[in-house]
């Protein structure tokens, strides 16, 4: 990666790192939000955070919410020239909704083990970099890990902050 595309990367995670910073005003507080850019023109296309509780759906996360807006935008289910960021390591589920849609990247920041554990333990050990390598076509979908992690980390935190001053505690089962 040069250090042009490190540095736009950068840029983009500060932008969602921001974005999913505004859930915390709200009902549903959460440090999971996941955007869509396309890659040529880095026009931003989509973004969204996780809505998992605030609509009783487990399959809400911030990734696949940002693909279901960008490809209602766009109008077709592929996301080829597309990147995708996430605040998180994508779960299997969202790891493989990426290689669906045909993305070209996916780029997250905290780690789900290290920094998002005590949030949605991951039910699997199936990394991201895993499923893509088992991608049937070519070519696969580039896993960029760790990009503003500090930023990231430090929205974990903002958000148990924002939930513990409000009486919020996580899902019963968590």
């Amino acid at each position: 990666m040069t250090q042009t595309e490190h540095a736009i990367h950068r840029e983009r995670m500060k932008a969602l790192v921001a974005y999913t910073a505004s859930s915390l005003d709200t009902e549903y507080p959460s440090p999971f939000g996941a955007a869509v850019y396309e890659a040529q023109s880095g026009e931003l296309i989509a973004q969204a955070y996780d809505t998992v509780l605030a609509l009783c759906d487990p399959t809400n996360h911030g990734e696949v919410n940002a693909i279901r807006l960008a490809t209602q935008k766009l109008g077709r289910l592929s996301l080829r020239g597309c990147v995708l960021y996430s605040t998180c390591e994508p779960c299997p589920m969202c790891m493989s909704a990426c290689i669906w849609a045909e993305v070209d990247a996916v780029v997250y920041g905290a780690s789900t083990l290290d920094d998002a554990d005590p949030y949605w333990p991951q039910p699997s050990d199936v990394t991201p970099e895993e499923l893509a390598k088992r991608m049937r076509v070519e070519p696969r979908c580039e896993v960029i890990a760790h990009v503003q992690r500090e930023l990231c980390r430090d929205l974990f935190a903002q958000c148990d902050e924002a939930r513990h001053q409000r009486g919020l505690g996580l899902p019963p089962n968590r």
